[in-house]
């Protein structure tokens, strides 16, 4: 927004600054929406297979939906959690309830699954009735195969209670991700700390054989440098002699040379 401002642009400054910050759960749903298109495609699909359902009056086919919009909500709750705790953020309990209300509210109501499919949910959404396209929020079909499409399409008296075990489930899912998260991250981290303690304790033995050679050599290279030195006084010693002894035999032949004449 500074740079915007900086450019001149204040009305794209303004706009910028009207944006909603999203809610923590918001972010957390956002920031799986960006990494599974797939699982989000999965979860907001059931809300069409939901309607065509209720349409034709297909009891047995909204039977299972409804088995497998609790099973994907749980799923995507807890993909949603451990996403944000892998990436450092830890839901809060009451995040986790906006997260399995929202993913809900998205399998019911169509303009909630499209912001959520554009990645651009700002707060919690939640579902207590019919939706534009006359999605419901679909409880356990418990009733036999002859029940009526009204009666499959009104709310039930557990709703609740359902709904309530739902998200429960969702979080001891979303809880038990995290904690498997956590886990696999405890186990990285041991695992690299083992390594990192074998490296340091394999130089460190290096390390003090090194010292020890080092030590060894040090006091050869004294050694040495004594007997270099006796060399060299021996070899100073040896020239000096050497000379005086070319010269005395120099001296010697000329004094008999002195002889010969």
């Amino acid at each position: 927004m500074k740079s915007e401002r900086a450019a001149g642009n204040r009305e794209m400054a303004a706009e910028i600054g009207r944006l909603r910050r999203p809610t923590q759960s918001a972010w957390a749903i956002n920031q799986w929406v960006r990494s599974d298109r797939d699982g989000v495609e999965e979860l907001l699909g059931l809300g069409a297979a939901l309607v065509a359902a209720q349409r034709r009056g297909a009891v047995d086919a909204l039977r299972e939906l409804s088995g497998r919009r609790q099973e994907a909500v749980t799923r995507a709750a807890a993909a949603v959690v451990a996403l944000a705790a892998g990436r450092g953020v830890r839901l809060s309990e009451s995040a986790g309830r906006e997260v399995v209300s929202s993913l809900r509210a998205a399998i019911a109501d169509e303009g909630v699954a499209e912001v959520i499919r554009r990645g651009r949910l700002v707060a919690a959404a939640e579902y207590s009735g019919f939706g534009p396209a006359g999605v419901f929020v679909v409880p356990d079909l418990t009733e036999t195969a002859d029940t009526e499409v009204g009666e499959v399409g009104a709310e039930t008296a557990d709703e609740s209670d359902v709904d309530l075990r739902t998200g429960a489930d969702a979080e001891v899912s979303a809880a038990d991700a995290a904690q498997d998260a956590a886990h696999r991250r405890l186990n990285d981290a041991a695992a690299a700390l083992e390594d990192a303690s074998a490296t340091v304790a394999a130089l460190d033995d290096r390390l003090t054989g090194l010292r020890a050679e080092l030590s060894r050599l040090e006091g050869e290279m004294r050694f040495a440098r004594r007997a270099l030195n006796a060399a060299q006084e021996e070899h100073q010693e040896a020239k000096a002699d050497h000379r005086d002894c070319v010269l005395r035999s120099a001296e010697a032949h000329r004094v008999r040379a002195e002889f010969d004449r």
